[in-house]
């Protein structure tokens, strides 16, 4: 049985943080430098917070441009929750796939765009809601078709979004 050589200290590979803490060469190292220290979890918190609110605000201002009409005898397809999910879908895509990708972007921008904005704005429950009142009114297959179709065109947004995402941060 043999064994691969030990990399010596001036390979290429062996340029980590630690290898520059050995060596003595920790002020100049690019890893280092280039670390820049992330939110708090307060700050990270309110980063969410103020995402959400937005994000919130938007999706009832979306409602409000488009409102859906729902009684006993007529269910009309609520085109604002399928827009907000389906847009926010693609704009949570779009972040997740840049910021996968390397592409650059503040330390705030995950909490608040991500998880808080996009969070705030697509609504898993009011889908749920919406779904379970066009069973009530006897619309089933309605809210079969609007259900599915939701949550299939809301994964290919995410898709096509981590896709533009990707291109973006590789661009940048």
């Amino acid at each position: 049985m043999t064994t691969a050589p030990l990399p010596r200290r001036d390979d290429p590979r062996m340029h980590t943080v630690e290898m520059a803490a050995v060596s003595g060469d920790l002020e100049d190292h690019e890893i280092l430098t280039s670390v820049r220290p992330g939110p708090s979890t307060r700050e990270t918190a309110l980063l969410v917070a103020a995402g959400g609110a937005l994000g919130a605000t938007l999706r009832y201002l979306l409602e409000l441009a488009a409102p859906t009409t729902a009684t006993p005898t007529l269910v009309d397809i609520p085109w604002s929750t399928w827009t907000a999910n389906v847009l926010g879908c693609l704009l949570m895509g779009v972040i997740a796939g840049y910021l996968e990708s390397g592409g650059r972007a503040p330390a705030w921008a995950r909490p608040f765009l991500a998880t808080g904005l996009c969070g705030g704005f697509t609504t898993m429950s009011t889908l749920v809601l919406q779904v379970s009142a066009m069973i009530g009114a006897d619309f089933p297959l309605i809210a079969l078709e609007y259900g599915v179709g939701s949550a299939v065109l809301a994964l290919l947004a995410l898709v096509v979004g981590l896709l533009a995402g990707r291109i973006l941060g590789k661009r940048s």
